[in-house]
């Protein structure tokens, strides 16, 4: 049974890539986990870790044992599913990250969800970081823009059109632009997060005019462009959800409405794991049917 266990840990500290990410997705301390994996490789009888102290990698016994070991901890969590599948409803704590730039509307679907399944907690981690979700033990990401990942699994749930605006303040001081090439002579907000930052891309009929965008303020939050725009510092392009609010109030103006500033896909990403939690795959689908009527 002893070894069973340490198999357990074994799997994570394989997949975590190290002892600290397996203890903290496992919830003990990292001198459990370095313990367990010398207890097991004296009971199998070879070394199945290569330990250095930047890194950790299998031996070639270790990769052949890891396989086994994978194989036993997914039938395990198999078994688990088709247990909790049994109830009237999820129960344990779901893990989810997002961008702060988003989180009043995850927050609000969150709420949504929870009331639905009383036993189910939620843990919502806003962050304009890309988390690392294994190491971090995050179940589900929420994730806006573009993905370059390929370890995890994305399931697109939608698109939000991303809208060109600035204040009243400022078009009162520096003028409108009328056409894309006018935003050279313009202070842009830039956000560092965007595949391209300083590249503007604007369609019009099927024609496509790439601007050169710069400006004296730059950030990795869209929370902060907001505010830059809306305290008359700049133009700025940003999704819907952000700034449709303000257009519709008056704080912010639309510009070149009849340009098409591209869109930002809305994602739903987790780790690539054989079986996936019932509690993941039902905020999944919940996701999909209401994420629209916030984008």
């Amino acid at each position: 049974m002893d070894d069973l266990k340490r198999m357990v840990i074994f799997s994570h500290v394989v997949e975590t890539k190290s002892f600290s990410g397996a203890a903290r997705r496992l919830g003990i301390a990292r001198s459990a986990i370095s313990r367990h994996i010398s207890l097991l490789e004296q009971s199998v009888g070879v070394r199945l870790l290569n330990r250095t102290t930047r890194s950790l990698s299998l031996t070639e016994a270790g990769e052949t044992y890891y396989q086994s070991c994978a194989r036993i901890v997914a039938e395990a969590q198999e078994a688990t599913r088709r247990i909790s599948q049994l109830q009237d409803e999820p129960t344990g704590t779901l893990r989810i990250a997002g961008p702060t730039g988003f989180g009043s509307q995850l927050a609000t679907l969150v709420n949504l969800f929870t009331q639905q399944y009383s036993g189910l907690s939620v843990e919502l981690l806003l962050d304009d970081r890309v988390v690392d979700m294994v190491e971090e033990g995050i179940d589900l990401s929420v994730r806006v823009g573009w993905l370059s990942d390929s370890t995890l699994i994305a399931r697109k749930l939608c698109d939000s059109p991303r809208l060109l605006c600035a204040s009243p303040d400022y078009i009162e001081r520096n003028g409108k632009p009328e056409t894309p090439a006018q935003l050279a002579s313009h202070e842009c907000i830039i956000f560092s997060q965007l595949p391209t930052p300083h590249h503007w891309t604007f369609i019009r009929n099927g024609k496509e005019q790439v601007v050169h965008a710069k400006g004296r303020l730059k950030t990795n939050s869209a929370v902060a462009v907001r505010m830059f725009v809306l305290g008359g510092s700049g133009i700025a392009a940003l999704s819907n959800f952000m700034v449709g609010d303000d257009i519709r109030a008056g704080r912010l103006e639309r510009l070149l409405p009849d340009y098409d500033c591209g869109s930002a896909g809305v994602y739903a990403v987790y780790p690539d794991r054989r079986f996936q939690q019932a509690r993941v795959r039902l905020f999944i689908d919940f996701l999909e049917s209401r994420i629209r009527d916030y984008i």
